[in-house]
């Protein structure tokens, strides 16, 4: 059995982020392996146990955070790590891009029979792209499963329930296991074990935050100047849509 396992930094984590005043400062060495990536491979891990096979680990993420979630598969005693570099997977305007290269790679180097990730809300869902091009199941939110594949998804406005079938791709809830502690010897040599690479090139535009900077007429509405000055700065809220 092979399963591939898609890893990330944890940008939910409040220790990323700190502020002082209106200034928030973002904190890179603070970013490690998302939780909901460490279940993903747990889960991964043990299917393989019981049915034999290997689990790689891949990431998208930028240079030492990528080697950073890697090493830390690694300690979890994934057999492979392997990022993709070139590309931003926290730019919408790239995830068909990043999907399609990583589909692409799959196809050439042999299918898996799963595709799991941890959820995450910081990133268009790329794992359902993948899916697409790959042709493969996909099952999101997934908060109970079982090595039957048995599952029981968290939708918004309930639950669903049922028994994928392989391949699949699936994204996955802390709540499916607890994942071990990787020992000092695992850490160690995850530290000095191999990490691929390989490089994406992509014509795609980048996103962009470009600030408002459209200037508003002032106007002062001067009641001992002009009687009507209530009813016309009542039309002006009104226009704005702040009045209705």
């Amino acid at each position: 059995m092979k399963i591939a396992v898609i890893v990330k930094t944890d940008l939910d984590d409040p220790k990323v982020y700190t502020t002082h005043r209106s200034k928030v400062s973002y904190h890179t060495d603070n970013l490690f392996l998302s939780q909901n990536d460490k279940n993903a491979i747990e889960y991964a891990l043990d299917c393989v146990k019981n049915k034999g096979g290997e689990v790689d680990a891949f990431t998208f993420e930028k240079g030492i955070l990528a080697d950073r979630v890697l090493h830390e598969a690694l300690a979890m005693r994934v057999n492979t790590a392997t990022k993709f570099a070139g590309v931003d997977v926290y730019d919408p305007l790239q995830t068909t891009t990043i999907a399609k290269e990583f589909a692409d790679y799959v196809k050439k180097n042999g299918n898996y029979d799963l595709i799991i990730s941890g959820c995450s809300d910081e990133a268009d869902p790329i794992e359902a792209y993948i899916a697409k091009d790959l042709g493969m199941n996909f099952i999101d939110h997934v908060a109970k499963v079982d090595k039957e594949y048995n599952f029981e998804s968290n939708l918004e406005k309930g639950r669903v329930t049922g028994k994928f079938a392989l391949p699949s791709v699936l994204t996955v809830l802390d709540s499916i296991n607890t994942p071990h502690l990787p020992s000092f010897i695992d850490l160690r040599d995850a530290l000095s074990a191999k990490i691929n690479e390989i490089t994406i090139s992509s014509n795609d535009e980048q996103s962009k935050i470009v600030a408002d900077q459209t200037k508003r007429k002032q106007v002062i509405f001067d009641l001992h100047q002009d009687p009507d000055a209530v009813q016309k700065l009542v039309d002006v809220l009104k226009e704005d849509g702040i009045l209705k």
